[in-house]
């Protein structure tokens, strides 16, 4: 039995030739060790590797257990004896490092398909989670060595940009690495990428200086200066780009493409590179290439060069004769102008360019018989699509390079190819043209069009007389708007809409309909969902590959232009009924998808299925909004992940948005429909908390709870609404009420997950209130549960819960621990949601500890995460925590601009818990003021007020009897006899930073 364990990438095991996934379970994790280490181990090493803190005798009784779960899976291979084990089997791991060791360095990397052991983040516990580490720390090192020992091996082989991309993982890492960016730079300007590597050491610069504070090297700052030096930008030789016979010319500037160039030229130089076909969509800039490359290349070809434009041509039998034509060949009998342009050619060294086959590919014998019958001759053809003949190389063409980002620097991005392109077409029509602010708007527009030469000088143009911004809005919503009134534009370019009916003629009716209906996807799409929404057939998407409509890209998805999009959406607009019937197709596969996806949010593979959703998030938001614009009730099996997804993600105002679109179109007209109604309502409840919107929130959740059936799942998520609602605005009471009901519910429907989640909930109302036993108690049970049932994410929230409490006990160095523990497992889960609370806690530590620039840079990490996802609560805690700091080092006018804000937030959005701790943070800052009348009132309302955290009321108890000894008896007693309202002292104290 052919028995292979793929560790590298998605764990798999291969058995006879069929695959079983490889889940970490604490079965396969024993086994994978085995298998990495190859040989024998000892029982009392794998006691050690998975509970290390467990007496002898419970570890043995636990290896034990675990075997017997191990045996029952019947492993190939597995020997197991009274003292050790062995499980000889082969693995790509075994494969990676012998040739590894033997230099095969193109063999390794094949082996090392991904990173090892994929999607076991944050799995396991004791020693084999360091082990798991330290593995993927050598491996990491190892694969370093291979991709730079291929890349010099490319390199030898004149392969210079194939070197220089093998390099690009190295510097998308987090480590920074130097030596990998220096030998990617010397490749790329070998292969004339000299722009390219220009932007890879900036990007390398400006993370170095994000991320660690850090200037580059003296070496690194010096080989940026002879990048940027004119000799390293000069163009090459004249010499080199002079001669050519027949080559048309053009008015305007070749710009960019540096790196195609230099590809082509590689490629043609190779004895059995005869054919290369440009393909790519009409306006991608194929002809004006390969004109270049052939101007480039005419010193290699002593013979001659020429250009033959096929588009003219409406027959594929005037193929042989319009080649005659171009090379000026008079024709002596009309029968065999192939056989004469055959003997014409002969041995000589010719290049020869056949422009627009596209429409005449009934005709591709001709080019076939030329390179075959002319042993020295090079042919370089642009065609939309390929010519599917076995003598053919390929190079496709997308879009110029261009910012893909939109935080690019603006120093960076005016390097882009696209850029370039469009100013100097822009200052063709208006000399004095510049971007000046809007920058970063002509960046919008190269992503727009995504880098289509032909659609940047059509909407160059306009320069004229728009503005940047108007330019881009009009794209958007007419793709009529780029078109040109030059007389001398070819008619297929003379819009965008052109080139496209262009293509859109040469398909088959079952082409034209497929794409049509291809045109609900957003954002990408997988094979097996287009063949369940549209029907597609594999052959037909790879026909429209070959047509250059549709590409193949990473992950196995296919993608198209985005204007390309726009074409294809008004198709199939004009055709109602088609597009109402792929709509709802589309709508119940990403439905169902979420459904799917979405009930292992909350288990032992949440982040895989989190990363999953991810890579169909638009595909999920247009599948949600026509279901809730025309079918609701199809929104019913997914009501629950969805709402999972967006709060994982921290998409709070995504959440609320759509779950409000479906809560419009939903009617309560029976008790079904309103139960359904009701449940949306709760999880759009859900998210206005979420937002800050406690009002709205309680409203809602409220409306929600009232419908759903008492006793159901559904109200268990709106008692968990509402008492997460009473928590953030004080009311403990109504918060545990809230809690234990929903907890009880979880316990009737046996959902573990939840149960920890509410036992959580109850010990952060138990602490709030300096209930720490009960807090304690309910904290230990649900980490507990967590690790039992594998639920990763809700631990990481766990965690956090843990550290605060910590924090509230006097124990921040455990609450570090705590803190970092939640920090590392969110960060490997993708969980973006619960970064922000371990940030604030690792704050909070550091302000603890005296440390007050660390707590600074975390608190602005944590104000920047919480402005991005429009989370109040986020950005409360980050002001007030900031405000605390500044107090701390004296900075009085940033304390005070840091803590009104805070305030302003807080009072806002009616978080009452908050507004009392940031009350009793002004009043310690107004104590180091010398402003003792002022922080009294504050401190003896925060004392008194039910709302206010035991922890913030001890804090406020220390600083009042503090002032017992600055102010006058009477003035104490009078305070304390007359105090004043929250309403009161809030407008006052706002009142009073505001015209500070």
């Amino acid at each position: 039995m052919a028995t292979t364990l793929f560790l590298f990438g998605s764990p798999r095991l291969q058995v006879d030739g069929h695959d079983e996934a490889w889940l970490p379970d604490r079965c396969s994790q024993l086994l994978t060790y085995l298998a990495c280490r190859t040989g024998w181990v000892g029982r009392e090493q794998l006691q050690y590797l998975f509970w290390p803190d467990h007496a002898p005798d419970m570890a043995r009784g636990n290896l034990r257990q675990l075997l017997s779960r191990v045996r029952a899976r019947s492993v190939p291979g597995l020997e197991v004896e009274r003292e050790r084990l062995r499980w000889r089997v082969e693995t790509d791991l075994a494969a990676f490092l012998r040739a590894v060791s033997e230099h095969r360095w193109a063999e390794a990397l094949t082996h090392a398909s991904g990173p090892f052991l994929a999607g076991w983040e944050g799995t396991g516990t004791g020693e084999f989670a360091a082990w798991l580490e330290r593995e993927r720390e050598h491996l990491c090192q190892a694969t370093r060595a291979a991709r730079l020992g291929r890349a010099h091996e490319l390199e030898e082989e004149g392969c210079h940009l194939e070197a220089a991309d093998l390099l690009q993982p190295l510097l998308e890492g987090d480590e920074f690495d130097e030596a990998a960016l220096r030998v990617q730079v010397a490749a790329l300007l070998k292969a004339g990428g000299r722009e390219r590597a220009l932007r890879t050491c900036g990007t390398f610069v400006q993370r170095l200086r994000a991320e660690l504070g850090l200037e580059p090297t003296a070496e690194l700052a010096g080989l940026i200066r002879t990048l940027q030096s004119p000799e390293a930008a000069a163009p090459p030789a004249p010499a080199a780009r002079l001669s050519g016979v027949g080559l048309p010319t053009s008015a305007a500037s070749f710009i960019g493409r540096s790196l195609e160039l230099a590809e082509i030229a590689r490629l043609l130089a190779r004895p059995d590179v005869r054919l290369l076909t440009l393909t790519g969509p009409g306006g991608i800039g194929k002809t004006r290439l390969a004109v270049e490359a052939a101007r480039g290349l005419a010193p290699s070809f002593p013979d001659g060069v020429a250009f033959v434009s096929l588009a003219a041509l409406s027959d594929p039998a005037l193929v042989a004769p319009g080649i005659a034509e171009g090379l000026g060949l008079p024709l002596e009998d009309r029968a065999d102008p192939l056989g004469q342009v055959v003997r014409f050619i002969g041995a000589g060294r010719r290049l020869l360019v056949l422009d627009n086959y596209e429409h005449l590919l009934g005709g591709v014998t001709v080019a076939l018989k030329l390179v075959r019958g002319c042993p020295n001759l090079r042919l370089i053809v642009t065609s939309r699509e390929r010519l599917g003949l076995e003598d053919e190389w390929l190079l496709p063409l997308s879009g110029l390079d261009h910012p893909q980002e939109a935080e690019v620097g603006e120093v960076e991005g005016r390097h882009f190819d696209a850029v370039q392109l469009f100013l100097d077409r822009a200052r063709r029509v208006r000399p004095q043209f510049t971007p000046g602010g809007d920058l970063h708007r002509l960046f919008e527009l190269c992503r727009l069009v995504e880098g289509s030469p032909l659609a940047l000088e059509l909407a160059a143009v306009w320069t004229r007389s728009l503005p940047l911004a108007e330019i881009v809005r009009e794209i958007r919503e007419n793709l009529d708007f780029l078109t040109s009134r030059n007389p001398d534009k070819a008619g297929r370019h003379r819009s965008l809409r052109a080139v496209f009916e262009s293509s859109w003629g040469r398909l088959t009716p079952l082409g034209q309909e497929t794409l049509r209906r291809l045109a609900v996807f957003r954002g990408g799409f997988r094979l097996e969902a287009a063949r369940v929404v549209t029907g597609a057939s594999p052959a037909v998407l790879a026909a429209l590959v070959d047509a250059s409509l549709l590409w193949l890209g990473p992950g196995d998805r296919y993608f198209r232009h985005a204007l390309l999009h726009q074409y294809m959406r008004e198709k199939l607009a004009g055709h109602p009924r088609e597009q109402r019937e792929t709509e709802r197709r589309h709508a119940h596969y990403y439905l169902a998808l979420l459904g799917e996806r979405g009930d292992a949010i909350l288990g032992p593979e949440g982040g895989a299925a989190l990363a999953a959703l991810d890579g169909e998030r638009e595909n999920i938001r247009a599948a949600w909004d026509h279901a809730a614009a025309a079918w609701p009730g199809d929104l019913r099996p997914a009501v629950v992940q969805a709402a999972l997804y967006y709060d994982r993600r921290a998409r709070f105002q995504e959440g609320f948005t759509a779950y409000g679109r479906a809560a419009r179109t939903l009617r309560g007209d029976s008790p079904s429909q309103r139960a359904f109604l009701g449940d949306v309502l709760v999880r759009q409840g859900w998210f206005a908390m979420r937002l800050g919107q406690h009002g709205e929130a309680r409203e809602l959740a409220a409306r929600g709870l009232a419908l759903v059936p008492p006793g159901s799942v559904s109200a268990m998520h709106g008692h968990n609404a509402l008492g997460t609602i009473a928590e953030h605005t004080g009311d403990y009471a109504e918060a545990g009420r809230h809690f234990r009901e929903a907890l009880r519910l979880a316990g009737e429907h046996v959902l573990p997950a939840r149960q920890a989640d509410l036992s959580t909930h109850l010990a952060a109302v138990e602490a709030a209130q300096g209930h720490y036993r009960e807090a304690e108690a309910h904290l230990r049970e649900a980490l507990v549960l967590y690790r039992k049932i594998g639920y990763h994410v809700g631990l990481a929230f766990g965690l956090a819960q843990q550290g605060n409490l910590l924090l509230a006990l006097g124990r921040p160095e455990e609450a570090g621990a705590a803190f970092r523990q939640g920090l590392t497992l969110a960060q490997d889960l993708g969980v973006h949601q619960r970064v922000p609370p371990f940030l604030q806690g690792l704050a909070e530590v550091a302000y603890a500890r005296g440390a007050y620039e660390e707590a600074r840079q975390l608190g602005e990490e944590e104000l920047e995460r919480g402005r991005k996802e429009g989370s109040r609560s986020t950005q409360i805690a980050a002001l007030g925590l900031l405000g605390r700091v500044s107090a701390a080092q004296g900075k009085g006018a940033a304390a005070g601009l840091h803590l009104g804000q805070a305030l302003h937030l807080a009072w806002s959005a009616g978080e009452t818990p908050r507004v009392l701790e940031l009350l009793t943070a002004l009043a310690g800052w107004q104590l180091t003021r010398g402003e003792a009348r002022e922080a009294l009132p504050l401190l003896l309302l925060v004392e008194c007020h039910p709302a206010a955290e035991e922890r913030v009321k001890e804090l406020a108890r220390r600083l009042r009897r503090t002032l017992e000894g600055q102010l006058p008896p009477q003035a104490l007693a009078q305070a304390q006899a007359d105090p004043a309202s929250l309403n009161s002292v809030v407008t006052e104290v706002l009142a009073g930073l505001d015209s500070a």
